[in-house]
């Protein structure tokens, strides 16, 4: 969803809907959701805020950041599995960071780490030159 061309001066003059921070505001039959976007020299930008997401706020359905996430992306974010499978998906294209982040490990079944363990020792010997010193292959 594309921001609103409504300032910060405008928004102040609607009706602010208590218990958001300041963020959601309405106009009527109209629901704005009001966001700090920019990074070091951020602005204050206004999107329109559609009634049923609104209404899963203030369920309890949704959080206001996943609301926030929804306006900005048109989907909502995704949840702690799909980011595990992305995850598992990039260091199966890239797994270097399986001899580095002992953590990553956790991600693959024994089976999976003894077909790329192989694959992410040499990667690492062909770009660092040999494997780290405090290096522990999970497969012994």
């Amino acid at each position: 969803m594309k921001p609103t061309r409504l300032q910060w001066e405008d928004v102040i003059q609607f009706e602010e809907v208590k218990g958001y921070g300041q963020h959601i505001w309405r106009d009527g039959n109209n629901l704005y959701y009001v966001t700090e976007e920019g990074g070091i020299a951020s602005q204050r930008v206004v999107y329109e805020l559609p009634d049923e997401l609104f209404t899963l706020l203030e369920t309890g359905e949704r959080t206001l950041q996943e609301v926030y996430w929804k306006i900005q992306n048109d989907c909502w974010p995704p949840t702690e599995e799909e980011r595990r499978e992305s995850r598992r998906k990039f260091i199966s294209k890239h797994p270097a960071s399986l001899i580095d982040v002992p953590k990553n490990r956790k991600l693959f079944s024994k089976e999976e780490l003894e077909e790329l363990i192989p694959i992410s020792e040499k990667q690492w010997i062909e770009s660092e030159g040999e494997l780290p010193n405090d290096y522990v292959s999970p497969l012994k």
